[in-house]
């Protein structure tokens, strides 16, 4: 049937480019659209082909535009989400089943509840089952991935989805509830139903209240927006391009750090920031904090680490221990934060010694990232070294000779210097492969989107005949007439453009006027003979009327009058009308309905107006079946239609 008929591809590229956006930040919902196709397939299992191919683009396209990154995701990673980590069990099971997923802003299981009996309310409607059954598909599926999120990252992203399809299941079972329920007879129905509809409009409600009254507590919180001292600031920006270690803590067993250069973090810093971190900084930030009695501030100086700054609300045992610490001097305490300086000098690219031989690093002036200067000349087996993780996107270039890459102390990026010196340029160019990867990705994303535009619905049947030409209308206000000289003046035009003129010479013959038509006369029946027996004599003098011939013949479809039919009539007297003349009729005269009488005459046709209107008799029998015109021919007005 038409409804087991897969969607058209447009649909499904839709789907597919909405399927992949919304993976790019909430991943879990990738699976959860796995397990609802499979369920599909399943159920349309009769033209697995046809499902099965527009499921295989929907769930591939998604890591095709989102690799490398998407297949980092297999088996488990689905339920990370971008943002800040929250942590895990953030919910209950009580949580879980009203729709919410724990943390901040979030508020209790029970206060959704009425949303969650609406849904389940919506089962018991006897139409729509296949809409509503669908709603609560998805709502389980999201459930159920919701528990598995819940015990490692937060359940957010799942539970989200689980509540949408809920309202979804309780919008379908609203709809028309009222007059359902107003149907039947008075009983439990109407209060169970009032109270369902009352839960899941006062839950939100003060969900929102709740939101606006106290706001949304951690992990967001205003803080000072200078991150670093002004004169640290400034000291970090120079040719030696040295950094500052932040501490964060509220614990001593618990300490987070961030390695920032300048006035501090901006937006966006934390997209570029490696996702991995830096084990060795890492170990030596914990040795720091723990007072392991190590060469911390060579540690520190190896990542071009100059100042040391504690946040404010640190426990006291952390700023102890870098009291106490060799190599570190106190600069400031204010507001309960400090600063420590490292006693030694570091830059971001230095030149050591190589093969294990002492001696103090070499400053090198470096940019933020980039590196264009001039080196000396110096020992054989020379390095320089960058406080900068080792990648293939170095390179160094030496008078423009490539220098080999090598890597210091286990991490950091390193090249072997020769013993002599020159201009030294050092960049970081993105692998080719990936560069192309990105421009493919982005070709990717566009052929995507036009693949999911709308278009045009253009249903033709090439079976079906060929439409029929529909003329042109006649505007209005024309007539037969006008349309027949219209037509006359148009074929006299195309008869003169064939013959032409001889160009530059002969001047264009302007086309004739219409021809003018002929004066219309008037016809003229001849005059009948009255008959003076077909009535009584009234004695009005009058115009003579009868039945006549017409055109030498009587008229056949004119019935006589009979004067025995009105027999007991009084004829009307003739002494009162004596100054009428001729007041009798000759009565072998038929009536002529068109002739015109003399009152002072006899009433019988005169020849004389055979003179005046020659032309105006009919000489031709008069036919009953042909159509008379009842205002004769010359009755048409200017535009050719009858009066």
């Amino acid at each position: 049937s038409s409804s087991r008929t897969p969607g058209g591809w447009r649909a499904t590229w839709a789907y597919a480019l909405l399927l992949t956006v919304t993976t790019a930040f909430t991943p879990v919902v990738w699976p959860i659209a796995l397990l609802l196709g499979v369920g599909v397939l399943v159920l349309r299992r009769g033209d697995i082909t046809a499902y099965g191919l527009r499921l295989l683009a929907q769930l591939g396209t998604p890591l095709l535009v989102l690799a490398p990154w998407s297949l980092s995701l297999l088996p488990f990673g689905f339920f990370d989400e971008a943002g800040l980590a929250y942590g895990s069990s953030a919910a209950s099971a009580l949580d879980l089943l009203g729709a919410s997923p724990g943390g901040p802003g979030t508020v209790g299981g029970l206060v959704l509840i009425g949303i969650v009996l609406a849904a389940l309310a919506a089962l018991l409607r006897s139409e729509r089952q296949l809409a509503v059954r669908t709603a609560w598909a998805v709502a389980l599926v999201a459930l159920v991935l919701a528990v598995l999120s819940n015990r490692s990252a937060w359940a957010g992203p799942a539970t989200l989805v689980y509540g949408i399809a809920l309202l979804s299941a309780a919008a379908l079972g609203a709809d028309g509830a009222r007059f359902r329920v107003a149907e039947q007879s008075f009983g439990w129905r109407q209060p169970v139903a009032a109270l369902i509809a009352l839960a899941s409009a006062v839950g939100p409600l003060i969900a929102a209240a709740g939101w606006v009254i106290d706001g949304a507590d951690g992990p967001l919180e205003r803080r000072d927006p200078v991150q670093v001292p002004a004169f640290v600031a400034e000291d970090t920006v120079t040719r030696d391009q040295a950094r500052t270690l932040v501490l964060d803590s509220d614990s001593a067993a618990h300490v987070s750090y961030m390695l920032v250069r300048g006035a501090g973090v901006r937006l966006g810093d934390g997209e570029l920031a490696a996702g991995g971190g830096n084990g060795t900084l890492d170990k030596v930030v914990a040795n720091l904090v723990a007072g392991s009695g190590a060469d911390q501030a060579g540690q520190l100086g190896g990542f071009a680490v100059r100042y040391v700054l504690v946040h404010k609300g640190a426990p006291h045992d952390v700023v102890r221990v870098l009291d106490a610490t060799p190599g570190l001097r106190r600069l400031s305490q204010q507001d309960g934060s400090g600063l420590w300086q490292v006693d030694r000098d570091v830059a971001r690219a230095t030149i050591v010694s190589g093969g294990g031989a002492a001696g103090a690093p070499q400053p090198v002036a470096a940019g933020p990232v980039e590196i264009h200067t001039k080196v000396p000349a110096g020992g054989e087996g020379r390095v320089l070294r960058l406080a900068d993780t080792a990648a293939d996107g170095w390179t160094a270039i030496l008078d423009g000779k490539p220098l080999t890459r090598t890597t210091v102390d286990g991490w950091a990026q390193g090249f072997e210097l020769p013993a002599s010196g020159g201009t030294l340029d050092v960049t970081y160019d993105d692998p080719f492969t990936h560069t192309a990867w990105l421009w493919a990705q982005g070709l990717l994303a566009v052929v995507l989107v036009v693949l999911a535009l709308p278009g045009r619905r253009r249903d033709i049947d090439d079976d079906l005949p060929e439409e029929p030409v529909v003329p042109a209308q006649a505007v209005a206000g024309e007539g037969r007439r006008a349309r027949r000289l219209r037509a006359q003046a148009e074929a006299e035009a195309e008869a003169e453009a064939g013959t032409g003129t001889e160009a530059g010479t002969a001047e264009p013959v302007a086309p004739p006027a219409p021809p003018q038509e002929p004066p219309v006369t008037v016809p003229q029946q001849a005059s009948g003979a009255w008959d003076p027996a077909g009535y009584p004599d009234t004695g009005y003098p009058d115009t003579a009327y009868g039945y006549g011939t017409y055109g030498g013949e009587q008229y056949q479809d004119a019935q006589q009058y009979d004067p025995a039919a009105y027999g007991q009539q009084q004829p009307y007297g003739t002494d009162a009308y004596q100054g009428a003349q001729d007041g009798q009729y000759d009565q072998a005269q038929q009536y002529d309905p068109y002739a015109y009488g003399d009152p002072n005459g006899a009433g019988a046709y005169d020849p004389a107006y055979d003179q005046a209107y020659g032309q105006g008799g009919y000489d031709t029998p008069y036919d009953p079946s042909q159509a008379q015109q009842p205002h004769g021919p010359g009755s048409e007005r200017p535009d050719g239609s009858q009066q």
